[in-house]
């Protein structure tokens, strides 16, 4: 591991290793145990919205990367996510970097429909920021600021991008009572790469996550990346593909009819990469913003 940290002091390895756990990191939502029990209920404000909020750390190789703050406010039939995560650790003496992610939309047919996801990103004092808006077909239109420059084009075609979900809304996975939550293939764009997340079941059991921020049931499921269009194969990229490189543990919340992530643990050409809930906060809906703005 101390050749492999040698070999990112630039930050370059540092940096593509944590964007890329960022992005896998940013689709574990908070999630909140009722005392001893399994069930995970998130508090419920007067209107009836549940809203929960988590802090949650990145270990890479053993060593701590990145940390944030996750909050996810659910109503019946809409939702409302933001999210942040900064380099931490070791990572920190050589790569400055924040990023933000914000994902508002609806429930249609047990499946989310994001209506708006914002991503903001500031490495090193290099600041960008990339927004979507949904149209009611799904198709996204994309805002990038600074604009891209000619050599950056999208390659990812129109109808490759409709009814495709943004990466933090891809997780939120609602499921008909009694099904099995990792039975789906899930579509992701994210401004500029467009690939599917494969889940399968792997098992079912209790989980304690670092610090024991959550500790319960949770359903095991293996995750597989398909690169679809815009994504450049790195050996990442490459490890992703592979059925047992990267598995996620979801939890129910709201009687079982959704459930979100707790861990992702992930491997990666510098070692393997956990993702943990380590603190859970639970708020009514029209403080959860407040609180997150509080954590950044």
């Amino acid at each position: 591991m101390v050749t492999n940290m040698a070999q990112t002091r630039s930050g370059t390895g540092w940096k593509a290793i944590a964007g890329r756990v960022f992005a896998a990191g940013m689709l574990a939502l908070a999630v909140a145990p009722l005392g001893a029990t399994a069930a995970v209920v998130p508090a419920e404000s007067e209107s009836g919205a549940s809203s929960v909020s988590a802090d949650y750390t990145v270990y890479i190789g053993g060593f701590k990367a990145a940390e944030g703050t996750v909050s996810a406010t659910l109503h019946d039939d809409a939702y409302d996510l933001h999210s942040f995560l900064g380099v931490a650790g070791v990572p920190k003496n050589f790569l400055d970097a924040k990023w933000t992610m914000e994902s508002a939309g609806r429930f249609d047919n047990d499946r989310p429909q994001p209506g708006r996801f914002a991503f903001h990103s500031d490495e090193n004092g290099k600041v960008k920021y990339r927004e979507m808006t949904y149209d009611a077909a799904g198709r996204p239109e994309m805002t990038f600021e600074p604009p891209l420059r000619p050599n950056e084009k999208i390659h990812v075609l129109p109808h490759e991008r409709q009814n495709t979900l943004d990466p933090i809304s891809a997780l939120l996975v609602p499921v008909v009572a009694g099904n099995n939550p990792c039975d789906r293939t899930l579509a992701v764009f994210d401004g500029k790469r467009r690939y599917d997340l494969r889940l399968a079941f792997d098992r079912e059991g209790t989980v304690t996550t670092r610090d024991k921020g959550y500790s319960g049931e949770a359903i095991r499921c293996s995750v597989q990346m398909a690169p679809r269009s815009g994504m450049r194969q790195t050996s990442f990229i490459r490890m992703l593909q592979q059925r047992d490189n990267a598995h996620i543990w979801l939890a129910s919340i709201n009687g079982g009819s959704v459930y979100i992530p707790v861990r992702i643990q992930v491997r990666t050409p510098i070692g393997g990469a956990v993702m943990d809930v380590v603190k859970l906060r639970q708020y009514a809906a029209n403080e959860t913003a407040e609180k997150t703005a509080v954590a950044k």
